[in-house]
């Protein structure tokens, strides 16, 4: 009988504290639902509770033109305050202008200076100079962009994007970074056509860091030519895309096709976690003739703002390329806002390109690279930004980099 009494205090204890810890746990949820305000895209804009991008851009998938929202979204949330009640004109296109119902402009003037620290060598040029627009007719939305760059040895990456211009004397191309139609089924659902953005990862301006650049799916200019189907509603928004080369330059033989797909769920008002995957295959190598060659990308993001000030912006890759053991690339960023409009933010990142076959060594040497990035973007007004990096890398002297934007 007594044994029998303790059995059943025992349970009862166990039932107490199994009722304790889910009573936790809901008041956990419920007070990450209750601390949160409203708001955009920037990855960081989660810390607003935003997370789908439509509503400010153009884009379904963020970037580039922005809405009529987005433009006020900028004066209220991303610029430092100047007026104690904005919007103000300057909101608006160019500073004031009054955009036709149908249309919207834009575009973006980053100046860039880099800064060798072993070297003592410092080299300033225009990074991007791009017009760029939308226009609207019953459910067809028409996106442009058109500008001009200069073509190096050293920074191939305009190159990628030219429509007309020679790369091999180095001078001025008139680039299309996107351009693209698309049909809007319903609300959620747009299909598309054209020269887009890949949808993988974090998307974000910073198109040198490893998880853009080893993925080739930086916005500067690594967008392929492809249909795809980008949907938004409620907490899910994502995109797949059938890539099929970057039709701009170069031979069909070494195009890249395939697949890249996004999908990004809003767990929490403030909580945003995304898996990504991305298969292109090229008939031919450029550098070893050995017949098709591929590129895999596969991983996990994660968007998180436990404290207004505070966000943390992670991405995992896993890397598979033809030649190549697998790798992996990631990507962890702190990004702290004291005030509105100034951002501190420490970045760490991690490469492994996985070890190669003897005759690829290219690829990968199966050596393990570390970066760490600090940096600080002041937005010191609507449409002006000022952002300093400074950016260590193994393998590599430091970098000191410095970039004026305005965008219209």
């Amino acid at each position: 009988m007594e044994q029998s009494q303790l059995g059943w205090t025992e349970t009862r204890r166990q039932a107490q504290r199994t009722a304790l810890c889910r009573l936790a746990f809901w008041l956990i949820v419920l007070g990450a639902q209750l601390v949160v305000s409203p708001a955009h895209a920037y990855a960081w804009m989660i810390r607003h509770g935003f997370a789908e991008c439509a509503g400010c851009h153009v884009d379904p998938m963020g970037g580039e033109t922005l809405t009529g929202m987005g433009r006020v979204m900028g004066e209220r949330l991303l610029a430092q305050p100047w007026s104690a009640s904005p919007p103000t004109e300057l909101a608006q296109f160019a500073f004031g202008v009054v955009e036709p119902d149908a249309v919207r402009f834009g575009g973006s003037f980053r100046g860039m200076l880099t800064s060798d620290r072993e070297t003592e060598r410092t080299v300033a040029f225009p990074m991007q100079a791009d017009l760029y627009g939308a226009a609207f007719f019953d459910r067809f939305t028409l996106g442009v962009s058109l500008g001009v760059s200069r073509a190096s040895d050293r920074y191939e990456h305009a190159s990628k994007a030219k429509l007309i211009g020679d790369v091999d004397d180095e001078g001025v191309l008139l680039v299309s970074r996107n351009h693209w139609l698309g049909y809007s089924l319903t609300d959620q659902l747009m299909l598309r056509a054209g020269r887009m953005n890949l949808p993988f990862g974090i998307r974000g301006p910073e198109h040198t860091a490893w998880v853009r650049s080893e993925t080739l799916t930086d916005r500067e200019s690594d967008q392929l030519h492809g249909i795809s189907a980008a949907y938004s509603s409620g907490p899910l928004r994502g995109e797949l895309m059938a890539a099929l080369g970057n039709l701009q330059v170069g031979d069909s033989a070494f195009q890249w096709r395939g697949y890249s797909a996004y999908l990004e769920w809003l767990a929490l008002r403030r909580l945003a976690v995304g898996a990504s995957s991305m298969v292109l295959v090229a008939p031919r190598d450029l550098d070893l003739d050995r017949g098709a060659v591929s590129r895999q990308a596969h991983g996990l993001t994660a968007r998180y703002a436990p404290w207004t000030p505070l966000v943390v912006l992670a991405e995992a890759d896993v890397l598979k390329n033809t030649g190549a053991g697998v790798g992996y690339v990631g990507m962890l960023t702190l990004d702290v806002e004291p005030i509105q409009g100034l951002h501190l933010a420490a970045s760490y990142e991690r490469l492994d390109r996985g070890r190669s076959d003897a005759d690829s060594a290219r690829n990968g040497d199966g050596v393990t690279r570390v970066g760490k990035w600090l940096t600080v973007n002041w937005f010191f007004g609507p449409h002006l930004d000022l952002r300093v990096d400074y950016v260590q890398r193994d393998q590599r002297s430091d970098m000191l980099q410095a970039q004026l934007h305005m965008y219209l």
